[in-house]
């Protein structure tokens, strides 16, 4: 470990030495000083809104903050792997459910959408490339490279390629996460007409071990030592790909320029096409029955398979009142949708079709009263799924900014909540006496940038709940109420930062049917300063975390879902992460410690149930973006 640090800051002394010696002569030739940074801005859009235009990141803010057992951004925990493993909310998000769905969401944090591709934009188009590499060893590593090039006003085309490649620590614990995405778009020479082809796929290996047989274990820096605990499975594994192929088309009454700020068009027809395949896929050739209990049909193996088809068409029309798209007050968008799912559920067959309208008002950032309004009803297996959700926010300009929310959404369960099969074999059927699931959510957010001040309360109100326990999935026979503040307030003397979050949501009703940590605490505290001359942007720190103690759920690996459990309390140990990142030009780096507070106690924590996660460990990582 000393001699890994000591390399690390010898290569950085050694890299900005030389910058330094570059500025010097540039300095000598040009006859003035020159400073050294970001020179090239790179600038972004995406479908969900072609005509908004966005600056990419690149600061060093949560750069070396990719530790998913403890994700800051989306408060999320893996099942103690380092990267990829199914996910475990600590803070409830809402999400639109609308309409048909299987259910299988355990890696959703992991895969490539077509909504999350940026389009990118740079000056002279000139291409764009950015790489990314982290690890901690040979064995667990992270591997993105994302490159886009605009070949002329008409023509652009990008590739995006993620690979997650763990081994893990404990037996059983292998994931493989592969992401594939490549865009192209089309322009005519006026800019009316945008058109915009994706491919996308992902595809995720992971070797489930069902979890340690003990509720402690007193861990080793050795690896051996953590794959002679014992697990409940040496077999289990879910196989999950996804295929996408879509086509969406814009039509423009006046051209449009996605690097312009403004536009004169003032209204778009849209039209979208694709074809989605997902295959899930859970096998154990040699099923414990103390994991899978009832569900342990066939001693010499179980198996789920699920194929999904979906081929959707959606029209939507949207119109600027009073301006352009991008400069009106107001503006109008109305869609429908049309969802035909074919799915093979072995050993049943189904085809089902989604008919859905829906309608989106709102105005542009850039005036001081916003408000973004969205309504969805969807006709789904005879049933009516309902949606509405709304922003109304105000800028108070050196006073902060004040927004309310709510959401209103009722849709019908998961084909997993309401049926599952294994091995050929119908462990449930709950078609007939499961409701719609009902939730309302409602509250408000106040910020103030001047001081890093951010205050957000929340109430939501679930009700038919749908969880899983011991004996399989269950709908809550009451309402779940759930109270959720968070504030975070960010200091800064000096060169000297202080960034804090703090999260209280205590479960008002229902907590037998719903589980999260009542206070989650972070905190970052860093240096963060120009060096050498401006050379280098250098950031050293260290990263706090603890949530209080809860009896966090289990995973269930048959039906990719988090079920209740009264066994195991989890007492989280405070987590302490010290780290080291720059910047010089477009070249990030960062190395940090993860949990060393291994040190103290000698103990390896728990993110889940029986889910322990790995020891003190040293991960670095660095990103490169280019414009050749």
């Amino acid at each position: 470990m000393k001699y890994f640090l000591y390399i690390t800051v010898l290569f950085l002394f050694s890299t900005a030495n030389t910058l330094l010696a570059q500025q010097k002569i540039a300095t000598k030739n040009n006859n003035k000083r020159k400073i050294l940074g970001d020179t090239t801005t790179v600038y972004y859009t995406q479908l969900s809104n072609p005509t908004l235009v966005l600056p990419l990141d690149a600061s060093l803010d949560n750069f070396e903050e990719i530790d998913p057992t403890w994700n800051e951004k989306e408060n999320f925990a893996t099942l103690g792997g380092l990267l990829a493993t199914p996910a475990l909310d600590r803070y409830y998000q809402s999400k639109s459910k609308g309409g048909f769905r299987v259910g299988f969401n355990q890696f959703d944090h992991y895969k490539l959408e077509r909504e999350s591709i940026k389009y990118y934009e740079v000056k002279d188009h000139r291409p764009f490339t950015e790489l990314y590499y982290s690890q901690i060893n040979q064995k667990n590593n992270f591997v993105k490279a994302d490159f886009g090039y605009r070949f002329n006003d008409n023509i652009y085309i990008g590739l995006q390629y993620d690979l997650i490649n763990q081994n893990g620590f404990y037996t059983q614990e292998k994931v493989r996460n592969q992401n594939v995405g490549f865009a192209l778009r089309v322009k005519t020479n006026d800019a009316r007409y945008h058109g915009y082809f994706n491919f996308v796929t992902n595809a995720i290996k992971y070797q489930d071990n069902g979890g340690i047989t003990s509720d402690t274990i007193i861990g080793d820096l050795v690896e051996a030592a953590l794959l002679n605990v014992n697990t409940y499975s040496n077999s289990a594994q879910s196989n999950y790909n996804t295929t996408n192929l879509t086509y969406s088309q814009f039509w423009y009454n006046k051209g449009v320029d996605s690097l312009k700020q403004t536009t004169n068009a003032t209204n778009e027809w849209s039209h979208k096409i694709s074809y989605q395949f997902n295959r899930y896929k859970f096998f154990d050739n040699a099923p414990n029955p103390d994991i899978y209990g009832d569900a342990a049909v066939n001693p010499r193996g179980l198996r789920v398979f699920v194929r999904h088809q979906v081929l959707e068409n959606e029209v939507g029309y949207r119109q600027a009142l009073g301006g352009s798209l991008q400069e009106a007050p107001l503006w109008l968008k109305a869609y429908v949708k049309h969802s035909w799912n074919i799915v093979y559920q072995q050993p049943q067959n189904y085809q089902i079709h989604n008919f859905s309208v829906g309608a989106i008002i709102q105005n542009n950032p850039q005036y001081q009263f916003k408000y973004h309004i969205e309504g969805q009803a969807t006709s789904v297996e005879s049933r009516l799924d309902l949606m509405l959700k709304a922003k109304v926010g105000y800028d108070l300009k050196k006073f902060g900014y004040l927004q309310g929310q709510l959401l209103f959404q009722r849709y019908q369960p998961s084909l997993i909540d309401r049926q599952l099969y294994v091995s050929n074999e119908l462990i449930w059927d709950n078609n007939s006496n499961f409701s719609q699931i009902q939730e309302f959510n409602f509250g408000g957010k106040y910020t103030l940038p001047t001081i890093g001040f951010e205050a957000e309360l929340l109430n939501h109100t679930f009700t038919n709940w749908i969880y899983y326990d011991s004996l399989g999935v269950q709908q809550a026979p009451s309402s779940v109420n759930l109270l959720q503040l968070k504030i975070k307030q960010n200091f800064k003397v000096w060169k000297f930062h202080l960034d804090n979050e703090v999260i209280w949501q205590p479960t008002l009703a229902g907590k037998a049917y719903f589980r999260v940590p009542e206070l989650l605490f972070s905190h970052n505290f860093y240096l963060q300063s120009e060096v050498f001359n401006k050379a280098m942007l250098l950031k050293i720190g260290v990263r706090f975390r603890y949530n209080t103690a809860y009896y966090a759920n289990g995973y269930d690996p048959l039906t990719g879902n988090f079920f209740i459990q009264n066994r195991q309390l989890i007492d989280m140990t405070p987590r302490i992460d010290p780290y080291i990142s720059f910047r010089i030009w477009q070249f990030r780096f960062f190395v940090r410690g993860e949990n060393v507070l291994y040190f103290a106690n000698g103990e390896n924590y728990f993110t889940a149930y029986r889910r322990p996660i790995h020891n003190f460990v040293v991960r670095l990582g660095v990103s490169w973006r280019l414009f050749d």
